[in-house]
């Protein structure tokens, strides 16, 4: 994955399409499936990253302002997100308002020693999180982002992501316990390997 600092933001600032797609590249994504978590709908997910790569094409030469451009964009997606989330329901306020966050399955490699079945395990408990806890973890975990952009993104402390992410493969490996399969617990640490953890 190419990183903000290979984007060329003079280009993108003078008009050039091709800088700009390659912007897209990047992080197009990764937004998409913050984006899905938030809605849990694949389209209203599009949707949003789409309408925030319009508001900064349109507002590229403001572009160099931006001391961040990767928490910029997540914080923009999440912006978005909510206020789709304001338009269909009048409780949703903030992002600490959403009591749903959608956990995107990732697909394990062909020579990964993981069954699909032992996947769908760790999804349900997964799924048993709470969706800030869900949210935080797949952030890290599956996304990737520093303890300091998750922090700064969700308005919480580097403490509390750290909470959420040891809360979550706690309760995780719990549900797979109360599974009763031997392998399930072995199955988690190939998982969490896969993604980083």
């Amino acid at each position: 994955m190419k990183t903000s600092h290979e984007i060329n933001i003079k280009l993108i600032q003078e008009g050039n399409h091709l800088e700009f797609s390659r912007l897209m590249d990047v992080y197009t994504d990764a937004l998409f499936i913050f984006a899905k978590g938030i809605l849990a709908n694949s389209q209203l997910a599009e949707e949003a990253v789409s309408d925030v790569f319009i508001k900064v094409w349109e507002s590229k030469s403001k572009l160099s302002e931006i001391d961040d451009l990767k928490s910029y964009l997540y914080r923009a997606v999440r912006n978005q997100a909510v206020s789709t989330l304001r338009s269909k329901n009048k409780d949703v306020v903030s992002i600490e308002d959403i009591n749903h966050f959608y956990f995107e399955p990732i697909e394990a490699p062909e020579d990964a020693l993981i069954q699909e079945e032992k996947l769908t395990h760790i999804y349900k408990a997964i799924d048993y999180l709470p969706a800030q806890t869900k949210m935080v973890f797949s952030l890290a975990k599956v996304q990737g982002l520093k303890y300091r952009e998750i922090a700064d993104l969700l308005d919480i402390t580097v403490k509390t992501v750290d909470y959420h992410v040891a809360s979550a493969v706690k309760k995780i490996c719990e549900r797979l316990e109360q599974d009763k399969s031997d392998d399930n617990l072995q199955v988690l640490k190939i998982f969490l390997g896969l993604i980083g953890a």
